[in-house]
């Protein structure tokens, strides 16, 4: 997008922190400015050199800023990002969460000449009047990026002039994947349950819109005997509570808990079926792109978000019953059926969710919206 060094665009991307799936987001869309100059800039975390490396673009810098900062005005993000666009003059801001598109905002009156793409990646996100009023009249230069069309739905739902004045745009997540597979028998080894017991994987953040809770009481209820398994991969503050829900309900022999694993998707290869728990809550599912670039027949709750990543592919429950059943019938599909569930999930995954379509489809966004000031 620049000719020459002099005339360089510099691109500023503004993430909240690089917990999740932030660090791979953040990389996608470094990825779609291959000729200019862009710097990273993480309100919360400490210096990562791993965080760096996946991350990529020009420079990331860490702010370390406390929870507590972001609260408010936040006049020290204010000061610390203001002496960074001194030095760095940027035109183009990308910001991820509400957060974020604040700061960008309080910068764009700061500094003259700069455009913001805002990426809204859960509903409600403008359901408070001040938000709204932020982005819908004080700060009209922020262009609106929603990650899903149900995001996008709730966005023009709270922000009826957003609509109206085309700044709500929707372009949703992509996987480029930079490690390999591992083998079905290493896979299994490392998560410790090597054998030829059919597995059920789910991975996430073991927080409460995950409804990893629904996932154990339907596993449970569904009682498919000693040959099947549950994988659960992930931390967060509902661990204790759900290994203690395992127990209760008597799973301690059907359940693993495998914690935290870097590059967890090259373990998806140790899943028979992969099961997505989460319902309205959540908006888009990154781990979906993951499941189906390994193949794997998905199992997910009918709601807007994954609906609108899985597209016609994949099975879907209603309610809880219903939930059960599906698991059920998963389990009794023979390995063809399995295998052509799996396949049609990873076309989906190579036609929709590249990082090759996101960058040409965030190039059209950009030749849309933005004009060099």
């Amino acid at each position: 997008m620049a000719s020459s060094e002099t005339d360089q665009l510099k691109v500023l991307q503004l993430c909240h922190d690089y917990e999740g799936p932030f660090q791979q987001i953040c990389h996608q869309y470094n990825k779609a400015f291959p000729d200019a100059e862009v710097t990273t800039v993480y309100l919360r975390g400490k210096p990562d050199g791993n965080v760096t490396r996946i991350t990529g673009g020009d420079r990331v810098i860490y702010l370390e800023q406390a929870e507590g900062s972001l609260r408010g005005i936040k006049f020290s993000s204010i000061f610390q990002l203001a002496r960074i666009f001194r030095a760095q003059r940027f035109k183009l801001v990308i910001a991820h969460r509400y957060k974020a598109i604040y700061l960008a905002g309080i910068m764009s009156y700061l500094f003259s000449r700069l455009t913001i793409f805002g990426v809204v990646h859960e509903h409600n996100v403008f359901k408070r009047i001040t938000r709204s009023l932020f982005v819908t009249f004080w700060r009209r230069n922020i262009e609106i990026i929603a990650v899903s069309a149900s995001v996008a739905k709730d966005i023009v739902t709270s922000c009826p002039a957003l609509g109206k004045q085309n700044r709500v745009h929707v372009l949703g997540h992509a996987l480029n994947p930079d490690s390999e597979l591992l083998t079905r028998e290493l896979a299994r080894q490392q998560l410790d349950c090597a054998g030829d017991r059919f597995i059920f994987g789910s991975v996430g953040r073991l927080i409460e819109k995950k409804q990893f809770d629904r996932l154990l009481a339907a596993f449970a209820e569904a009682d498919l005997g000693e040959h099947c398994l549950l994988v659960v991969v992930g931390k967060g503050p509902r661990a204790r509570a759900l290994q203690d829900q395992a127990e209760a309900l008597g799973l301690s022999g059907g359940v693993v808990f495998a914690g935290q694993i870097d590059q967890a998707m090259t373990y998806f290869s140790a899943f028979d079926c992969f099961v997505f728990p989460a319902g309205d809550e959540e908006a888009f599912g990154v781990v979906l792109l993951e499941a189906m670039f390994a193949g794997l027949p998905i199992l997910a709750s009918s709601a807007p978000g994954p609906d609108d990543v899985l597209g016609d592919i994949g099975l879907r429950y209603q309610d809880q019953n219903d939930f059960v059943q599906k698991l059920r019938d998963v389990y009794q599909l023979n390995d063809d059926q399995r295998q052509v569930l799996g396949a049609a999930a990873k076309v989906r995954f190579e036609e929709n969710f590249t990082i090759e379509h996101f960058v040409t489809k965030f190039h059209a966004l950009l030749a849309e919206t933005y004009r060099p000031r």
